[in-house]
C-alpha cells in the first residue's frame, strides 16, 4: 500500500508551511516511529549551499535539523530547486514541456525513494499558483503525487474568506482533493468569533464539490516568539550593513520583542519606561549621547539576567560612525547593525522582516513553541480520521 502524501499549502509565502510541517511531524512521531514518517519539498526558491557545494531547499534544510526523522537524503527531499535564473532558463528552452517532465520524473523519482514510509508530509511553495510558469503549481504537484491537502488560511473574517473563495476555486478548477483547513496567526482574541462565523458548514456549502468534506483542523493563535527575527536574521534584510560584534554569537540568534524608535534628546530618555528584554532599538547613528545612554541601560538590565535585543544604527549614507561608539557598542556585546538607510526606511525593512519571518536553522528554541502549538490548537483526532490514516 503506498503510503499517504499528506500536501501543506497555503494562501500565500510565509502563510506558516514549515511550521506546520514539523508541526504535524511532531504529532506522528507520538503514534508512529519516527523512521515511517518521510518529508519532501517538491520545488523549493530559496536555496541553501550543503558542505558538499550542492543546494537544496532552506526549509527542507530546516525539516532535517528539527525534525528527528532519521536517513533524510537531503538530495532527493529537495528534487526541483527553482534558484535565481531558472526561469529564464526556462522560458529559453526549445522544448519547454520536455523541461517540465524532467522536473516531475524528479519529484516521482523522490517520491519513489519514500515509497516504504506510512506516511509523507509535502511542503508547498509560496502561494497556489507559484511555480506554475514552468508546469509545477502547487495544484499541479499535488496531483502529480496523488496527495490530500492541508489549506494554510489566514485570519480575519471576511478576508479569510475572500482568500479561501480564490484559492479553493482554484484547487477545485484543478480538481485537487483538499481535506483540511487551518486558520493560522490569528489574533488570540478574534478566534472566538472566527470559530462562531467560519464552520465547516458554511465552507462545505460553497466549496462541497472537492470529493469529500472539507474539515477545519484548527484556528491557531499568533505566537510571538515564531514571527520575531533574530538580528543575524534581520541584517540579512539590509544591504551593505556593518555587523558590530560578532554576528555568530548566541545574542544575535534571540528573537527580538518589540521595536521601538528612539528620537527624545539623550536629558529627557527615561529608557526604563518603554526599553523592555530582547526590545530592538532604532537610533540614528550620530546620536553618540543616546546610544551610549543605551549600551549603559543594556547593562544595567543585563544585571537581572537579560539585555536588549539588538540595535540599529541609522542614516549612515555618508556619515561614519564614530570609532569612540564603535567601540562602546562592541564593549556592551549588543547586537548591532550600522546602516546606510534612513530612519524611516530602516523601520520599514525591519517590519519587513517581521512579517516575513522564517525558521533559521539556530532557532531550535522555536520548536517546542511549535510542538506545543499543535498539541494545543491543532485537531489531530479529525485531522487523523478525515485523511484515513490506519495507525
Amino acid at each position: 500500500m503506498p503510503p499517504l502524501v499528506v500536501y501543506i499549502t497555503g494562501f500565500r509565502q510565509h502563510a506558516g508551511k514549515t511550521v506546520t510541517s514539523l508541526g504535524l511531524i511532531s504529532l506522528f512521531q507520538k503514534i508512529i516511529e519516527p523512521i515511517h514518517i518521510g518529508y519532501i519539498k517538491p520545488v523549493g526558491q530559496e536555496l541553501v549551499e550543503l558542505p558538499d557545494g550542492s543546494k537544496i531547499d532552506k526549509d527542507a534544510r530546516i525539516v532535517q535539523e528539527f525534525s528527528n526523522i532519521p536517513d533524510m537524503n537531503m538530495k532527493l527531499v529537495s528534487p526541483v530547486r527553482l534558484g535565481s535564473g531558472f526561469t529564464r532558463q526556462y522560458l529559453s528552452s526549445q522544448n519547454p514541456r520536455q523541461e517540465t517532465l524532467h522536473l516531475e520524473n524528479s519529484i516521482l523519482n523522490s517520491l519513489q525513494a519514500l515509497s516504504n514510509k506510512k506516511v509523507i508530509i509535502a511542503e508547498g511553495t509560496g502561494h497556489p499558483g507559484v511555480g506554475g510558469i514552468v508546469g509545477l503549481s502547487n495544484a499541479k504537484v499535488a496531483s502529480l503525487m496523488n496527495a490530500e491537502i492541508i489549506f494554510l488560511s489566514g485570519g480575519g473574517i471576511g478576508k479569510a474568506l475572500d482568500m479561501l473563495e480564490v484559492d479553493l476555486s482554484y484547487f477545485l478548477y484543478k480538481k485537487n482533493r483538499v481535506r483540511g483547513i487551518i486558520f493560522n496567526k490569528l489574533i488570540p482574541d478574534k478566534i472566538p468569533t472566527m470559530k462562531n462565523y467560519i464552520t465547516e458548514d458554511l465552507l462545505n456549502n460553497k466549496y462541497g464539490a472537492f470529493g469529500g468534506p472539507l474539515n477545519i483542523l484548527g484556528f491557531l493563535p499568533q505566537i510571538d516568539i515564531l514571527s520575531h527575527p533574530s538580528m543575524k536574521a534581520i541584517a540579512s534584510h539590509f544591504t551593505n550593513a556593518v555587523e558590530i560584534g560578532d554576528s555568530e554569537t548566541d545574542a544575535w540568534k534571540v528573537p527580538c520583542d518589540s521595536i521601538k524608535v528612539i528620537s527624545l534628546t539623550a536629558r529627557f530618555l527615561r529608557l526604563e519606561k518603554y526599553l523592555e528584554p530582547n526590545t530592538l532599538v532604532i537610533v540614528a547613528a550620530s546620536s553618540s549621547r543616546r546610544i551610549v545612554s543605551i549600551c549603559k541601560y543594556h547593562k544595567k538590565m543585563q544585571q537581572t539576567g537579560s539585555g536588549l535585543g539588538g540595535i540599529i544604527l541609522t542614516c549612515g549614507e555618508g556619515v561614519p560612525l564614530d570609532k569612540n561608539i564603535f567601540y562602546t557598542l562592541e564593549k556592551s556585546q549588543i547586537p548591532a547593525l550600522y546602516v546606510k538607510e534612513d530612519t524611516a526606511t530602516a523601520e520599514k525593512i525591519i517590519l519587513e522582516a517581521y512579517d516575513s519571518t522564517k525558521l533559521q536553522i539556530y532557532d531550535k528554541q522555536k520548536l517546542e513553541e511549535i510542538k506545543q502549538l499543535f498539541e494545543e490548537y491543532f485537531d489531530f483526532d479529525k485531522f487523523i480520521q478525515s485523511f484515513s490514516i490506519d495507525v
